[in-house]
């Protein structure tokens, strides 16, 4: 009777355990009757389906889960509609949308984490449609020298910084949440993140390092890690490459191109002969590049009346930063951009593996030497002019 005892105790314990480990998520999306809603844990990279259910009468659902550590999840709608969760243990929560606004306007009681992951998801909301808003009103400006196109760039600019600034004072004030690992990948678009410059890199190393401290069997903390690595092996391998190509001394040969600059007028690289011409590629988004084309400026100012052209291509798909990148930093050498990253024809012509990359071409036209700058640059020039 007692090792009956002992066992039926045995058992309830576990039972207790196990309870404590389980996540429940019970819910109401208005309007989502009859429809299906998938739960699926996210990861930095991807995302894994746990569970699918359809939507009851009166838009009820709900979800059970077991787990260890606090995870992120999402919640995704028949529309594509996602809605963020980050749980721990033992979590209930009630998440309550409509089938219009799921994954935007929502409430969430019972997680302070999801709530933050829900602040997060409003704010970078609001950002989008002032982006959206001013670039509908720059398209409705016909002439791109209209003195408003100056004000809308600069708000556009602005929205964007005041955007980043928020992420980076959520991390600072955040550094043990889990939530502050969805704030580091938050994207303006699908190719744009808020955290996207190569000296972006910091915060993900300063909140790796502050999360291992206090959750280092967590799966998102192992996987911030590795993504840091793969980021940095990149990083260094692209160093690599530049300095390979930066030796190769070979006569190419001219690769023509033929890319619109601001005002929608074509330029034929070739038509620049008789010239000595570097062709640099960069992004407005790419800090690295900006800093080199600031250092080019002097280069060009010394050596642009004795028959020097920069050729300059923004690897951008949004013309109203690539505009104002330009015009911020006062670069007035032939600029042009396809506008169709990354999907672009002149980085496969040119085996671009990295940004900044610059390419010099003599009078004759042949490419005859990669990513020179400074003294380098101009020891070439005096040569070549």
């Amino acid at each position: 009777m007692r090792i009956q005892y002992i066992f039926i105790s045995v058992l309830l314990v576990a039972g207790v355990a196990c309870s404590r480990n389980n996540v429940k998520i019970n819910g109401i999306v208005e309007g989502g009757e009859g429809s299906h809603i998938t739960f699926e844990r996210l990861d930095v990279n991807r995302t894994t389906v746990i569970d699918s259910v359809k939507i009851k009468q009166g838009g009820g659902f709900s979800f059970v889960t077991k787990q260890e550590e606090p995870e992120l999840y999402i919640l995704k709608n028949e529309q594509g509609g996602i809605l963020n969760l980050l749980l721990s243990p033992g979590d209930q929560v009630f998440v309550k949308t409509t089938s219009e606004s799921f994954g935007i306007n929502y409430t969430v009681d019972g997680s302070a984490e999801s709530e933050n992951i829900r602040l997060l998801v409003e704010h970078l909301d609001k950002t989008r449609s002032e982006l959206d808003s001013l670039l509908n009103l720059a398209e409705s400006i016909e002439n791109p020298e209209n003195p408003k196109m100056d004000i809308i760039r600069n708000a556009y600019a602005q929205s964007i910084i005041r955007q980043k600034r928020y992420t980076i004072s959520y991390l600072v004030q955040n550094m043990t949440s889990l939530s502050s690992v969805y704030a580091l990948y938050q994207k303006f678009d699908d190719e744009n993140p808020v955290l996207g410059n190569e000296t972006d890199l910091q915060y993900f190393i300063v909140l790796a390092d502050s999360l291992e401290t206090v959750y280092p069997n967590s799966s998102l903390t192992k996987s911030l890690r590795a993504d840091i690595e793969r980021k940095q092996a990149l990083y260094r391998q692209s160093i690599h490459l530049d300095s390979l190509l930066s030796m190769a001394g070979d006569e190419l040969g001219l690769l023509d191109l033929t890319i619109p600059d601001r005002d929608g007028n074509e330029i034929i690289l070739s038509s620049l002969k008789e010239k000595v011409i570097l062709v640099v590629f960069w992004a407005s988004g790419n800090e690295a590049s900006i800093q080199s084309l600031l250092q080019l400026q002097s280069t060009y100012d010394r050596y642009g009346d004795d028959g020097f052209e920069i050729y300059a291509i923004s690897l951008d798909n949004n013309k109203i930063r690539w505009m104002n990148a330009i015009d911020f930093n006062e670069f007035s050498w032939i600029n042009v951009s396809e506008l169709s990253y990354p999907d672009s024809r002149a980085t496969v012509l040119y085996n671009v593996t990295g940004l900044p990359s610059t390419f010099l071409i003599n009078r004759e036209g042949d490419i005859v030497a990669k990513n020179l700058y400074g003294k380098t640059l101009e020891t070439w020039l005096d040569n070549l002019l």
